[in-house]
C-alpha cells in the first residue's frame, strides 16, 4: 500500500530541495564575482590623474575576503548567504503540492501542508540537505498531526452501557463494503468474547438481507430482518429489543448505501438515528474513493459521524482519502479492512502509517 505516494513524494522533495539549493547557489555567486568584474573599471578613477592608481591596491586586501569566503561557501555546500523568500518557495513548492494533490490528498490539506513548510524555511539559509529534512519532517509533523485523532475506547463504551447493548450503525455510500464490515466488525468483537447481533436494515438493495445472512451463518451470529421495503428503522429497533432480552453486547446495525442526491434514503438514515440513537456510526469508505471522499464525509456528517472504516486499504497506492477524511471530520479512522477474509480487518494506528510512507 501506499507505494505511488511514497514514490511520488519522495520524488517531489527530492525535486524540491535540488531547487532550492541551485536557486540559493546561483543567486550567491552572483554578488561575489560582481565586484571582481567591476575591479578593472572604475569610472569615477577617469576624472582623477593616474597617479591615484595606487588607491584601488590598497582596497585589493578587503575584497580578498567576500571571494574566498564565496569559495568556502561552494566547497562545502552552505548557503550562508541565501535567504529563502517566500515568493521563491511558493515556485518551488509546487512539485511537492501537486504530487499531494496527484495523490488524492484533498486541496485544503495540501495547501496546509505547503503553508507549514513555507513557514519552516521562509527567511533560512540552509544546505540542501537540511531542506530536505525540513520538508520531510514538517511533512511528518502535519500528516500524523491530521490523522492521529483521539481514538474511541469501544471497550469502554460497551462497559458505560451497563449492561445495555451497544448500537453501532455503519452508513456510507453505495458499494463502500458496510455488508463486509459488518461481518468483520462482528468476527472482531467475538474475538474479545463480545456476543453481536446484526440488524438487516438495508431493506432496499437486492439480495442485502441474504449476504447477511450468509455472513451470520458462518459466524454463528443472529441476524433480526423484516421483508424487504420494511422501515430500516423498525428493524434496528427490534434488533435492539432482541440485544437485551438476549443480554447481547452489541449490535450492527447494516444500513442501505446511499448517494448524496437521495434525499428519500438520508431521511431515511435521519429517521434511523432520530428513533434508535445508536452510540457509534461508523462512516465505511472505500480508501482508492479519491477525492469523492470529502463529498461523502460532508453528507454522511450531517447525521453525526463518530468515526471511519476504510475498506480496500490493501489495494490502496495513493494513501490521501484517509488525510483528506480526517481532516474534514476532525473524527477518528477507526479500523482499516486490509483483504477478503474476516480477520483481514485491523485497528488503525497513525504511526504505523507513516512507517509505510516515509
Amino acid at each position: 500500500m501506499f507505494g505511488l505516494f511514497k514514490k511520488k513524494i519522495s520524488a517531489a522533495v527530492e525535486a524540491v530541495s535540488e531547487k532550492i539549493a541551485g536557486g540559493s547557489e546561483k543567486k550567491e555567486i552572483k554578488p561575489e564575482k560582481s565586484p571582481l568584474k567591476e575591479k578593472p573599471v572604475e569610472p569615477v578613477l577617469k576624472k582623477e590623474d593616474t597617479t591615484t592608481n595606487d588607491a584601488p591596491k590598497a582596497e585589493e586586501p578587503k575584497k580578498e575576503e567576500p571571494e574566498k569566503k564565496g569559495i568556502l561557501s561552494k566547497i562545502t555546500g552552505t548557503f550562508t548567504e541565501k535567504t529563502l523568500s517566500t515568493d521563491f518557495l511558493k515556485d518551488v513548492l509546487w512539485d511537492l503540492e501537486l504530487a499531494l494533490l496527484e495523490n488524492n490528498v484533498a486541496q485544503n490539506v495540501s495547501e496546509t501542508i505547503i503553508t507549514d513548510i513555507k513557514k519552516s524555511l521562509s527567511g533560512k539559509s540552509v544546505r540542501k540537505k537540511e531542506v530536505r529534512e525540513i520538508i520531510q519532517n514538517t511533512l511528518k509533523s502535519n500528516i500524523l498531526g491530521v490523522l492521529d485523532l483521539p481514538k474511541i475506547d469501544i471497550e469502554a463504551k460497551i462497559r458505560e452501557k451497563q449492561g445495555e447493548p451497544l448500537v453501532i450503525a455503519l452508513i456510507g455510500f453505495n458499494g463502500a463494503g458496510k455488508t463486509t464490515t459488518s461481518a468483520k466488525l462482528a468476527h472482531y468483537f467475538m474475538k474479545n468474547k463480545h456476543s453481536c447481533v446484526f440488524a438487516a436494515a438495508d431493506s432496499f438493495r437486492v439480495a442485502a438481507i441474504e449476504q447477511l445472512e450468509e455472513h451470520a451463518k458462518n459466524l454463528s451470529v443472529k441476524i433480526i430482518k423484516h421483508n424487504y421495503g420494511a422501515d430500516p428503522a423498525a428493524v434496528i429497533f427490534d434488533a435492539v429489543a432482541h440485544a437485551k432480552a438476549k443480554h447481547i453486547d452489541i449490535v450492527i446495525a447494516d444500513t442501505a448505501g446511499r448517494v448524496h442526491t437521495d434525499k428519500n434514503l438520508l431521511s431515511e438514515l435521519e429517521k434511523i438515528v432520530r428513533v434508535n440513537k445508536p452510540d457509534l456510526k461508523f462512516l465505511v469508505v472505500e480508501a482508492v474513493s479519491g477525492n469523492d471522499v470529502v463529498e461523502q464525509a460532508r453528507v454522511f456528517d450531517s447525521v453525526g459521524i463518530d468515526g471511519v472504516v476504510l475498506t480496500k486499504w490493501d489495494v490502496d497506492e495513493k494513501g490521501g482519502a484517509a488525510l483528506s477524511l480526517c481532516h474534514t471530520l476532525k473524527k477518528p479512522i477507526v479500523f482499516l479492512g486490509t483483504g477478503q477474509e474476516y480477520d483481514d480487518f485491523v485497528e488503525f494506528d497513525a504511526k504505523e502509517v507513516l512507517k509505510s510512507v516515509f
